[in-house]
């Protein structure tokens, strides 16, 4: 199993962001059934992606990886525009 939660924010701030990445089996009724997902809160939303019955698990890996990517990228351009007016 694997389970961790990042606060995204400063100690001293107001706002509830994090991230919690999840990978373990859940009881349902009678069976049990693998869970994984990564969800990102921010104050009142959030978006989890999880991995559907249909994704295998290295379809799941190549969506976070994508994710990765995209997030990297776009750290990269804010730090060398952030002085910038847009």
């Amino acid at each position: 199993m694997y389970s961790k939660r990042t606060w995204l924010n400063r100690n001293d701030s107001p706002s509830t962001g994090s991230v919690v990445a999840y990978d373990g089996t859940n009881k349902y009724g009678d069976g049990e059934y693998r869970s994984t997902f990564l969800k990102i809160y921010d104050c009142f939303e959030s978006v989890k992606l999880h991995k559907a019955d249909y994704d295998t698990m290295d379809d799941f890996i190549d969506k976070l990886k994508l994710l990765k990517n995209d997030i990297e990228a776009f750290i990269a351009y804010l730090e060398e525009n952030k002085d910038e007016e847009v």
